[in-house]
């Protein structure tokens, strides 16, 4: 799928991006449903251009790549897929090291390590999980 590009709340399909030296997008070409197009010009640059244009603020923020969003979901809800096996394998692991180990303290076993670990996998996997609900919001709002 090809890049969109979204101005107040229409979703126009992109023929062609122009980028300045720095990377950011001067003029961007978008055709409507009927094939009629349009061209957005950023507004800093907008009183340079003689051509017909409609000027808009951060050009950049405007357009939106469904494919590479989609890729980044995917991604992300493979990672937490993948995080939450490990954190069961630690979770065996905690218990197995319980139940093998002969009275208290526990301090000579592998068990406060284990516990900080599975801890720290938890804490992972709830960010992760955060990143994917804001990329899931701002993408399929």
């Amino acid at each position: 799928m090809q890049p969109i590009i979204n101005v107040k709340g229409t979703k126009l399909s992109v023929v062609s991006i122009h980028y300045r030296a720095n990377g950011k997008p001067s003029t961007v070409y978008a055709a409507d449903e009927n094939g009629r197009e349009s061209l957005f010009v950023e507004k800093s640059q907008s009183q340079y251009d003689d051509r017909p244009h409609v000027a808009v603020e951060n050009l950049a923020e405007l357009l939106e790549y469904p494919d590479a969003n989609k890729q980044i979901v995917d991604d992300l809800v493979e990672l937490v897929k993948d995080s939450k096996d490990h954190l069961k394998v630690l979770g065996n692991q905690i218990i197995q090291e319980v139940l093998t180990h002969d009275g208290l303290p526990f301090g000579d076993s592998a068990l406060p390590n284990l516990a900080k670990e599975y801890k720290e996998q938890s804490d992972y996997i709830d960010g992760v999980v955060s990143a994917l609900e804001i990329v899931k919001r701002d993408n399929y709002a």
